[in-house]
């Protein structure tokens, strides 16, 4: 059915109605809705849209909504919309500043909203072809590489972009005067938060450089923020300080270490096997025939060794530094007793060439551990791949199926 379309003047006033073609055939000024629906983990229900729409056909979409009808109330367009769209209702709608977009396809005045559910969501399936829920910071990555609708990005993309400050895969986080808090994003990261109290005081004498010294607060933990902006670049000394750190990090007592609060080698090695298994099954039977033998010892090879307390997501945005000096190393959450390579594995494989010969020249890695850090490198593409599968995202499938087969 051709609806009619409440039509608005500059003012957001109504001035009249169209037929819907005609307001998409002349880009008619009309009035429309949005609404960013998250979960009590703060993802974001993301969507593409079917490629039968009459604007952006086949876009992705962070926010259900739709034109406002002629005579309808644009609340009762939001709520509307929202159940028709993703079989959502009964939720409390939380408003969010209006706004106005114009380009050659669309000009509208914008009712926008956010609201929880943790239900099932039921596309419409004249309007919804796939949908999936992905943490802010995910759905932030995704901008430069999907095709959004662009006047959702240009309205709420800022909204989204600020959701990520503070959000981690584990744990949401915000500032609180000098202190740092962080609360688990599922209830599986508790035990881990909580180790960290007792693992992080007894560990931090013996590093060479700062770490956090978290406490116990009634939602999670907290400690003193480090001082310091994500590691960017760096030179020959910050590849030694790193080098310093990981060899002493390495050195400590493992026993000590699972006493004070780090994941055990048993539970930590079950858990990577059941991993390691569905790529086994789940991926290695994507890959070209000819590399499919190399995959299979590629993850027998990373499965062996369990030696040292490690970091587990040693990269740049865990190194802190000011004005080119580190000022400390955090997020913690994953230490465990594991392959020393898998610290070494960007320092090696990722950083720049002036940090790489600093690890180098201090850590003095053995052959055997520079080609452990190579594996995982190797095997860094799997895990895209592997949630590619889960969320049905063909391209992330595709691109990092090629990627494995390049690196193998």
């Amino acid at each position: 059915m051709d609806e009619l379309v409440a039509l608005l003047d500059d003012n957001n006033r109504v001035v009249g109605s169209a037929p819907r073609s005609v307001m998409r055939r002349d880009n008619l000024r009309h009035s429309a809705t949005g609404v960013v629906v998250r979960n009590s983990a703060g993802d974001i229900y993301v969507h593409r849209r079917t490629p039968t729409k009459d604007v952006y056909p086949s876009r992705y979409d962070f926010a259900a909504g739709g034109v406002v009808a002629a005579g309808e109330e644009p609340f009762h367009a939001v709520v509307r919309e929202l159940e028709e769209e993703l079989g959502i209702a009964g939720v409390e709608l939380t408003r969010l500043p209006e706004g106005d977009y114009a380009d050659e396809n669309t000009r509208y005045h914008a009712y926008l909203y956010t609201c929880m559910w943790d239900g099932p969501v039921r596309h419409q399936p004249e309007e919804v072809a796939w949908g999936a829920w992905m943490s802010p910071a995910e759905l932030v990555a995704k901008f430069d590489e999907w095709e959004f609708m662009p006047d959702t990005v240009g309205l709420l993309g800022s909204y989204v972009r600020n959701l990520t400050i503070g959000e981690g895969w584990d744990s949401h986080a915000w500032a609180e005067g000098p202190w740092l808090h962080r609360a688990p994003r599922r209830p599986e990261i508790w035990p881990r938060l909580l180790a960290e109290v007792t693992l992080l005081p007894w560990l931090a004498p013996q590093l060479p450089l700062p770490v956090p010294a978290p406490e116990l607060t009634v939602d999670g933990v907290r400690h003193l923020m480090l001082p310091g902006e994500p590691l960017t670049g760096g030179d020959v000394e910050a590849g030694r300080a790193l080098g310093a750190f990981l060899k002493a990090l390495h050195s400590v007592d493992p026993t000590e270490a699972v006493v004070y609060g780090a994941l055990d080698a048993a539970t930590a090695t079950a858990a990577k096997t059941a991993e390691l298994e569905e790529f086994r099954q789940q991926i290695v039977p994507l890959l070209p025939a000819e590399v499919q033998d190399q995959a299979g010892q590629l993850l027998d090879r990373v499965a062996q060794v369990r030696t040292s307390l490690i970091h587990c997501d040693f990269g740049p945005e865990h190194i802190l530094t000011v004005d080119g000096r580190i000022t400390g190393i955090i997020d913690w959450t994953d230490a465990v007793i594991g392959d020393p390579a898998l610290d070494l594995c960007w320092p090696l494989n990722g950083a720049p060439e002036a940090v790489r010969t600093g690890v180098l020249e201090v850590y003095r890695p053995t052959p055997d551990l520079v080609e452990r850090s190579k594996d995982w490198a190797r095997l860094s593409p799997w895990y895209g791949v592997h949630r590619g599968l889960r969320l049905d995202l063909a391209d992330e499938v595709r691109n990092g199926l090629r990627e494995i087969r390049d690196r193998l």
